[in-house]
């Protein structure tokens, strides 16, 4: 695929406000026109027609030219668009009849005019004929151009992305490199991570912001989530696109909160365009595997190999806090019925049901999804045979805890450790440790949410025979920000840790006096109705989830 026809896709995607009109005027800059107006400038204002008022040199002369952009839903000009109030026809007349002065520039009212027509789409062949037919009459000198998509994509490749986006020699070759082998098996996708901490790192932490560079970092993060987007979906793989994303996103909100911009207007506009795309791509992914997970074993691989019965937890597992996050995040920027949340708590049933490995955690970060899933369940069900699912998801996860532990003598790998599980296929691998669990006392805290007394006393003899050591981690809050450190990495030594918990005898002791003692963070994320973020960082980072994800019944 040429780049030509990747910077096309990205081109296309461009709105009209905050996007095509911020990032319009720069590109006439770098093709050296000398811009007087532009929508920022007029908003609110009647533009006659024009958006953005330039002028430049031909031929030695100065001429003035006009631009009118349309962007996002009026890009394609249709008969209907051509002649609807404030649409094309109106705003080329308005433009051309309408005087512009500017004091700045001597005689301006005397230099030879020039109009531009800019959109990011195309002209339907049935209103061809009309608009043809109106250029040849209202501009009979020959004064007028249409910049389309084509045109637009030939400029942006020229001016923009070579000069501007991914400029920086490390920037291309990191670039390319994830092109290439960007379906390649075994990639972990770490030059993404690269990548974008290099465009991250060109804006600096400066409180008072330059438009112009805010703009290109917001157009470079976009263009970079659109291209690899684009090839996901070429090889059929989207994966590397939802990394991509994710990594985009939650690096962009470190920078935000690390500089205290998240009341800055400009600046969640631009990134909510960002999370406009996210859920582009999740929803992509997402229904491309519902239209298999649903069906009994649907997200298990029918080779002969032992190594399905490890592949398959971790991919249900990964599949579940993939969906689950989308629920969340959908439901922050979208009015969600109540019907389409049952239909979403079906989903989910259905899943866990038809997927027994949902139930299977290998790893001591399996955690995360089940504190996810539980919250998710917990919170939209609505009659009893949801809250009997529940339980179900909780009392299977329990039995194969258990039935691990008597076979194998391994409770989930403590550090999330993929390949020392691998190397412990069979038998226990040195570097597998279990000797500790944060999962194992969430379980706990869980089955007393649910009061499932006698599965509590089921793994409590389990957990106690093992020696098992159980664990809580707390976030050091003095010290640093720990929320945005949240957003950057995974912690660890930002983690305080509780061992060597002793379980109450009986889960109604554990019920009226098991306690937590934590305050609750005030997140700035939480406040700028970003919540949703936070699992996102927890389950990209693979960060336990802080004590009081579940809610404040065991934290004081």
């Amino acid at each position: 695929m040429k780049r030509q026809e990747i910077i096309k896709q990205y081109v296309e995607s461009l709105k009209e406000d905050n996007e095509l009109d911020y990032i319009f005027p720069i590109l006439l800059e770098r093709m050296g026109y000398r811009v007087l107006s532009t929508p920022r400038q007029s908003k609110g204002q009647s533009q006659y027609g024009r958006d953005v008022i330039a002028i430049k040199k031909i031929k030695g002369v100065s001429t003035l030219f006009l631009f009118e952009l349309k962007g996002f839903g009026s890009k394609d000009i249709t008969d209907r668009t051509l002649n609807e109030k404030d649409g094309l026809i109106e705003s080329l007349r308005a433009s051309k009849y309408t005087p512009y002065e500017d004091v700045s520039v001597p005689n301006l009212c005397n230099f030879p005019r020039y109009y531009v027509f800019v959109h990011n789409g195309l002209i339907d062949a049935n209103a061809l004929p009309t608009f043809n037919g109106f250029i040849k009459t209202e501009f009979p000198n020959g004064n007028f151009e249409e910049w389309d998509v084509s045109v637009l994509t030939t400029y942006f490749s020229e001016y923009l992305f070579d000069e501007t986006l991914l400029a920086d020699d490390e920037s291309y070759r990191l670039f390319k490199k994830i092109l290439v082998l960007l379906d390649g098996e075994g990639n972990t996708f770490k030059d993404i991570s690269s990548l974008i901490d290099i465009q991250l790192s060109k804006i600096g932490t400066t409180k008072k912001e330059n438009k112009r560079i805010l703009l290109n970092m917001f157009a470079t993060l976009r263009l970079i989530a659109h291209m690899i987007h684009f090839y996901s979906i070429e090889c059929g793989n989207l994966l590397p696109a939802k990394y991509c994303i994710d990594t985009i996103i939650l690096k962009t909100w470190a920078w935000i909160l690390r500089t205290k911009k998240e009341k800055k207007t400009i600046i969640i506009n631009y990134f909510n365009c960002l999370i406009g795309l996210q859920i582009q791509i999740y929803g992509e992914y997402i229904n491309k595997i519902l239209s298999v997970v649903q069906f009994p074993k649907g997200l298990f691989c029918f080779e002969p190999t032992d190594s399905e019965y490890m592949f398959y937890p971790l991919r249900c597992y990964d599949f579940l806090s993939d969906l689950v996050y989308f629920y969340f995040l959908t439901e922050s920027f979208y009015n969600v019925s109540k019907q389409e949340h049952r239909n979403r708590i079906e989903i989910l049933k259905n899943i866990i049901e038809n997927n027994n490995a949902c139930t299977m955690p290998l790893l001591d970060t399996h955690s995360i999804t089940i504190q996810i899933v539980f919250l998710y369940m917990y919170k939209y069900a609505k009659n009893q045979e949801d809250m009997n699912s529940l339980g179900k998801y909780l009392i299977y996860t329990v039995i194969n805890l258990i039935k691990r532990y008597e076979k194998q003598k391994m409770w989930p790998e403590m550090y999330g450790n993929r390949m020392a599980l691998a190397k412990s296929l069979y038998v226990k691998d040195d570097d597998y440790h279990c000797e500790s669990s944060l999962l194992l006392m969430v379980v706990f805290e869980l089955l007393s949410y649910l009061n499932l007394p006698e599965f509590y006393s089921f793994l409590k003899q389990k957990v106690e025979e093992s020696e098992v050591n159980l664990q809580v981690a707390y976030p050091i809050t003095n010290g640093f920000d720990i929320e945005q450190l949240l957003f950057e990495k995974r912690l660890n030594n930002e983690l305080a840790v509780q061992t060597n918990i002793k379980l109450p005898e009986t889960i109604e002791y554990f019920q009226n006096n098991y306690v937590k003692k934590y305050k609750s963070i005030e997140y700035r994320s939480d406040k700028a109705g970003y919540y949703f973020l936070r699992v996102l960082a927890h389950k990209y980072y693979e960060t336990d989830l802080f004590p009081d994800f579940l809610g404040r019944a065991y934290c004081k």
